[in-house]
């Protein structure tokens, strides 16, 4: 089977015309009105509870730009207020409704015997999102949290058939950062969701509202020196969305008695594989590399096309560089000590992926994945519906062309800046460290 067209951007590269750094720092592109002016447009704080909204604001007032910023925290605070009439609603369903007449859906979603999860891992912009979406094709082995879920994890349960339709404006049509379709029904990220629940303060995807304080939301990506309040947080957090994404999965499915394998996507959950097997002793990851020049330049395009949707404190262009360097030193130093370790990381549980490889031949990467795991899906005596809907899949995006960046010059001094901090990269995946015009 072919791979994708990858011919040129479907942005043309105009828009990475004027892109280039000066003095090792790059040039990002300022917040357009648009973005600048939109409340809940893209934002993913759009299913915040009220108590968070005014803890966040109370812990961050100092430091919040209350004039730039005052019609999205606006905005906020009466979407909050209703999440929080949404989320007792949903309370009430689970330990009311819920418990009462369907209790062994319960029982069976916090079953410890079920099979734990696949993790997609990789850094952002290294095709994490592309390869959960095709594993996620597998409805007849996974279950997935969708962007509902993860934009609204306190009230989807009861609320998803009628919040899709209410929100349905919240969202563009297409990602901004790529033209990928964008929608409630796709699979997302669940840190988005665990981020909410946790009340915004334990998890690195607070450093999308605060990025001029990054720091201090670095040690998550791992979760290996934070203080065990706040582990307890997110641990407390993310189980109890993990298990109200296999209540759902049951709702749905009513002939089974046990929850589907979940397949799950986060890009901070590839600095995690020793907390993550904690939890699940059995889990499985695949993890995704890419060019770390690409992955830089198509960082630096994340940053100004999306991250603007949900400031509430704007960075400077050299704070928003230190935030995609320093994410992919703490991730990828973090995955290639836990892959040195063959107690953690081996053959049996964990398969790498790059990115070429993946977009060239995606049917024998997803037969690679397979193979190594022991899934079925892919043998001739086994009557599976995953290789047909993979391959129809694959011929929808072959008319999709992934951003280039021929034309963003990078300065020397950045250039040696992404070699020297990201060397784990280039030499753990064998990349050329000479900046290639293609990326």
């Amino acid at each position: 089977m072919k791979g994708f067209d990858e011919t040129t951007s479907t942005r043309t590269d105009s828009a990475a015309t004027a892109q280039r750094s000066k003095d090792g720092v790059y040039m990002f592109h300022p917040e357009p009105k648009h973005i600048l002016n939109s409340c809940l447009k893209n934002n993913p704080l759009s299913g915040v509870s009220l108590s968070v909204f005014i803890e966040m604001t109370w812990k961050n007032k100092k430091s919040i730009q209350w004039g730039r910023y005052w019609h999205r925290l606006l905005a906020l605070f009466l979407m909050s207020s209703f999440n929080s009439i949404l989320s007792a609603i949903e309370l009430i369903y689970i330990y009311g409704y819920l418990f009462i007449f369907r209790k062994s859906i319960l029982g069976n979603a916090q079953n410890q015997h079920q099979k734990d999860p696949v993790f997609v891992l990789g850094h952002p912009r290294t095709g994490t999102t592309l390869l959960h979406g095709l594993l996620a094709l597998d409805k007849e082995r996974f279950a997935i949290c969708d962007t509902f879920m993860v934009g609204f994890p306190h009230c989807f349960l009861w609320f998803e058939k009628v919040g899709k339709f209410l929100f349905r404006n919240i969202l563009s049509e297409t990602r901004p950062m790529d033209n990928m379709k964008l929608h409630f029904d796709l699979p997302q990220e669940d840190e988005l969701g665990t981020n909410l629940l946790s009340g915004l303060g334990v998890s690195p995807y607070s450093s999308l509202v605060f990025m001029k304080e990054e720091q201090k939301y670095r040690q998550y990506q791992t979760m290996k020196d934070v203080s065990d309040k706040d582990l307890d947080r997110w641990v407390a957090s993310f189980s109890y969305f993990i298990w109200k994404i296999r209540i759902r999965d049951l709702l749905q499915n009513k002939s089974r008695n046990t929850p589907k394998q979940l397949v799950l996507k986060s890009p901070c959950h590839t600095g995690r594989v020793r907390l993550l097997l904690k939890l699940f002793p059995n889990a499985k990851f695949v993890f995704i590399h890419r060019n770390p020049y690409e992955v830089f330049l198509s960082g630096a395009h994340l940053a100004s096309t999306t991250y603007g949707w949900m400031f509430l404190q704007s960075p400077t262009d050299q704070e928003l560089q230190e935030y995609i360097l320093k994410q992919g030193e703490i991730l990828y130093n973090e995955y290639i000590d836990c892959r040195k370790d063959t107690s953690l990381l081996h053959e049996e549980n964990c398969v790498e992926i790059g990115f070429e490889q993946l977009t060239k031949n995606p049917s024998e990467s997803m037969k690679e994945i397979y193979s190594r795991f022991g899934f079925d899906s892919f043998d001739e005596d086994v009557n599976s519906r995953f290789p047909n809907i993979l391959g129809k899949e694959v011929q929808e995006l072959k008319g999709y062309k992934r951003n280039k960046f021929r034309h963003v010059q990078l300065d020397d001094k950045l250039k040696r800046e992404i070699q020297d901090r990201w060397n784990n990269q280039f030499e753990t995946f064998d990349y050329d460290k000479k900046y290639a015009t293609s990326c």
